[in-house]
Parts: structure tokens; C-alpha cells; sequence
């Protein structure tokens, strides 16, 4: 069962009516047997694995929990994160195609070893519930793809229980409808342009090439924020609350604000179980950089074994590094600097900066989405060879291989909704909520005739799109 199919919208209604219905006692284990339906629906075979990772995790946390001092508190700490990193490796490196590769692994297993960390740390209390435990590790919203949650966020969640909430239900459609629009009038429709064009490489011009490129790094944003906005959503219309995953990446300056806004549940997760267990910035520059570059091969790696992800990750450690050696640079350059611009120049200058800051991240960025995107690292290279030396924009416009599939109506469609999703996030990015606005703001009326509109709208795409495959969401595969 996947959240963007039929039975997901029959499930979703049906799971949080019987849960409110329930005394409180109760709901736990009703979200677990939901979980486990969910979760199994997809393939029966995927329980051992979970099933490991549940009970591993589990039980190192008891022990941790009772146990205060003496070094069998590191051994257990160590063979719990030895296993389940074994298990992670096992399934997703050396058994990559086994039927029993449990879906989410990468997601779950991330969460579970982060709850056994911050017991070790005195950071969350050990849960002696086995039941309120698992659903923790399999809550239904998160477990194929993610936010990653924190125990100290969602246990004491889970430990309280839920009330129906009428704010938070409202607030839950809101993201459910925009997670939809996201996902199938955006990042499936662009999709397809995108696997046409890395698929027809050999033939296409480097300038079609490139637009195909950027056109990624709108999918894989419309994909994935797409999902957690429908997973956040999902989580409120049970009453929990769930933390951004993802707050306006691609209005950034800097690499470094990138990845405080890109995927923050996986990044803060490295930053706080890698990083700094490593020595973070504690230990030298030397010694910081090389941990930065660790923590971003670890994080490539932990999206695939290819090639083409350690080069990605080892370019956004290359960025991180560059960025500290340039900010470095210029803190001192600027503190000797006594030729300051003239007030009434000074805020165009600010501005015109940093729109070029904002640009040259942004290139940045795509150009490691290409090896992300990419087959192969081969593959990711004659790419680039063919926008380097056979750009050819004319064969791009003259034949229309801008299209990529795609017809002139699809093509307009995308770029207005591609002109909502930069006006959403632009709102965002000034802490205006449209969430807020939505309920507050607009009249009932005219409220809903937006919601049925957009609703109206993707079934719309649905049907266009009838007898197409079915898009999984990209993170699925990690």
C-alpha cells in the first residue's frame, strides 16, 4: 500500500475514525496492528527485517535504561549499532535485490539506533512498553520514507496519547492536498521528462541535457517534500506533530544553510550521531574538514552503494570545506577592510550579492544532483561531456527537445504550478504560512472552493495520466 494509492485513502479515514472512537488505552495498539497492516501490505517478507530492528533496539534501550555505570553499557551500545548497521549493509548493499530487503530500512533503522544512542547519552528515557516502542519504530506515516523521527519528540507522543484535534485535522488535509499536488501534478509530470531525457543521453544536446538536469532538482524537491508533507499531514490527522523536513532548501546562499534545510530529520541525525561523535569542530580545522568529508560519504553512502552516490556525497563535503576555507577568508579580509560602499548603494549591492549567492548555491547543488540522478558515474560524466561540448541550443529549440515527451499544454501546466510552489515557499521563506492564511484568512466558501479545485485538479492529472505506471516516491528506494 503506498500513500498515493486508492486503498491508502480508504485506509487513512478509516484508521483515524476507529482510533478517536477507542478509549486511550487502546489507541497504541491499534496503531500498531494499523502500522503493521500498512507497513506489510507491500510484501509479507518484509517482517523479519523490521522485526530485528524492533526487537534489537528494544531491548538494548531496557538495558541501557537500568543499567548506569560499568563498561557492559558500551558493549551493548556497540553490538546493538554493530548489528543493525550490518543488517542496513546487508540488505541494502550486498542483497540489494533480495525480495526480503524490508522497505524503509534506511529510514527505520536510522530512527531505532538514534532512540538506543540518546538512552546510552541520558538524553530519553528507556520505553519499557514493547508496544508503544514498535509503533514508535514502525509509525505507519514515517516508516517507507521518512522524517526520521527522535524519540524525545515522538515517544512522549505516543506515552500521552491523542485527542481529536479539529485545528490539527484541518491543518492535516491542508498538507495531505498539497503532499498530492506535489507529488502528481509535479514531480511525476516532470518525472517523466527527466527519465526521458537521462534515458535518450546518447542523442540529446548538452543544452537539452541541462535543462533536464535542473528539471531534477525540481522533481526530487516536489517528491520528497511531497511525501513528508503528506506523512506530517497523516501524523495530525491522528493528533501528532512531526518536525519540518524541509524549510525552502533552494532559497539558500550557502551550502551549508542547504543542508539545514534539506532533509533536516537525515542531516541533523548525521550531524548529531557522525559529526560530532567524530570530534565535530572540537579537534582543529584539520581534523574538522575531515570530518565533514566523512560525514558526507557516509551520507552518500547511505543512499546507495554506486559510485555515483559517493561522488555526490564527496562533492557536497568538497562544498562544505571550500565554504569554510572562503568564510574564513573573508571574515578576515573584511575585518581589515576600511572602504566600505556608500549607504545608498550599500542595500543594492547587499541584495545583487546575495541573489548571486543564492544562484551559484543552487548551481552547486544541481551539479551534484546530476551523479545523484545519474546510472552511473560513467554515465554522470558523458552528461556532462555533452553539455560541455555539444550544447547545441539550437538543435534544442529548432527540434523541440525542450519538450522531452512532454506536449506544449503539459509544459505550461508545470510552469504555473511551478509558479505556485516558488510563490508558497517565497511565502514561507517570509514566515507568511499559507497554512494559516487558508484557515484564517479566506472565508469558508471560498476556502473550500480552493481545496475542491486542487482536489479536482489532480484527479485531473490522474486521469490524463490513466494506465501510466504507477511513480513510486524516489526516497522509497533508500
Amino acid at each position: 500500500m503506498s500513500v498515493i494509492s486508492v486503498p491508502f485513502i480508504l485506509f487513512l479515514p478509516t484508521v483515524v475514525g476507529i482510533n478517536f472512537t477507542l478509549p486511550k488505552k487502546l489507541r497504541t495498539s491499534w496503531l500498531f496492528a494499523a502500522g503493521l497492516l500498512f507497513y506489510l501490505s507491500n510484501d509479507i517478507r518484509y517482517l523479519p527485517g523490521l522485526a530485528f530492528c524492533i526487537v534489537t533496539t528494544y531491548g538494548a534501550g531496557l538495558f541501557l535504561g537500568q543499567s548506569r555505570e560499568g563498561s557492559g553499557r558500551k558493549k551493548i551500545l556497540a553490538l546493538c549499532i554493530l548489528a543493525n548497521v550490518s543488517a542496513l549493509l546487508l540488505w541494502r548493499i550486498l542483497l540489494p535485490t533480495s525480495p526480503f530487503v524490508p522497505l524503509g530500512i534506511s529510514f527505520f533503522s536510522l530512527q531505532a539506533m538514534g532512540y538506543v544512542i540518546d538512552v546510552y547519552r541520558d538524553r530519553t528515557a528507556a520505553e519499557r512498553n514493547f508496544v508503544t516502542y514498535a509503533v514508535y519504530v514502525s509509525f505507519f506515516p514515517t516508516i517507507i520514507s521518512g522524517p526520521i523521527q527522535r524519540s524525545r519528540d515522538l515517544l512522549p507522543q505516543l506515552r500521552e496519547g491523542r485527542d481529536f484535534d479539529y485545528q490539527k485535522a484541518h491543518s492535516g488535509l491542508y498538507l495531505l492536498l498539497w503532499g498530492y499536488f506535489l507529488k502528481i501534478v509535479m514531480a511525476d509530470q516532470i518525472g517523466h521528462m527527466v527519465d526521458y531525457a537521462y534515458g535518450s543521453s546518447q542523442e540529446l544536446p548538452g543544452a537539452t541535457l541541462l535543462w533536464a538536469t535542473v528539471l531534477y532538482s525540481i522533481q526530487l524537491y516536489c517528491d520528497f517534500a511531497g511525501y513528508s508533507a503528506l506523512a506530517t499531514g497523516t501524523a495530525k490527522m491522528l493528533g501528532f506533530d512531526l518536525r519540518d523536513n524541509f524549510l525552502q532548501p533552494y532559497f539558500v546562499s550557502s551550502v551549508r544553510d542547504f543542508w539545514n534545510r534539506w532533509h533536516i530529520s537525515l542531516s541533523s541525525w548525521l550531524r548529531d550521531y557522525v559529526y560530532i561523535p567524530l570530534g565535530g569542530s572540537r579537534k582543529g580545522r584539520l581534523r574538522t574538514q575531515c570530518n565533514l568529508l566523512i560525514t558526507f560519504l557516509v551520507s552518500g553512502l547511505w543512499h546507495g552503494a554506486g559510485g555515483n552516490f559517493m561522488v555526490w556525497g564527496a562533492l557536497h563535503g568538497f562544498y562544505r570545506i571550500l565554504g569554510n576555507i572562503i568564510t574564513g577568508a573573508f571574515s578576515k579580509s573584511t575585518s581589515t577592510d576600511t572602504c566600505a560602499p556608500q549607504e545608498q548603494h550599500r542595500s543594492l549591492i547587499s541584495l545583487a550579492g546575495h541573489g548571486m549567492r543564492i544562484l551559484s548555491t543552487f548551481a552547486l547543488v544541481d551539479f551534484a544532483w546530476l551523479f545523484f540522478r545519474a546510472d552511473s558515474v560513467s554515465h554522470a560524466l558523458h552528461i556532462l561531456y555533452r553539455i560541455f561540448f555539444r550544447f547545441h541550443f539550437h538543435e534544442m529549440t529548432y527540434y523541440g527537445s525542450y519538450l522531452l515527451g512532454c506536449t506544449k499544454p503539459g509544459l505550461l501546466i508545470l510552469f504555473l504550478g511551478l509558479l505556485l510552489v516558488f510563490a508558497v515557499d517565497f511565502l514561507h521563506e517570509k514566515k507568511i504560512s499559507m497554512e494559516h492564511i487558508m484557515a484564517h484568512k479566506v472565508l469558508l466558501g471560498a476556502r473550500w472552493t480552493i481545496y475542491v479545485a486542487f482536489t479536482l485538479l489532480i484527479l485531473l492529472v490522474i486521469v490524463r495520466n490513466y494506465g501510466q505506471m504507477a511513480s513510486t516516491f524516489i526516497y522509497e528506494r533508500f
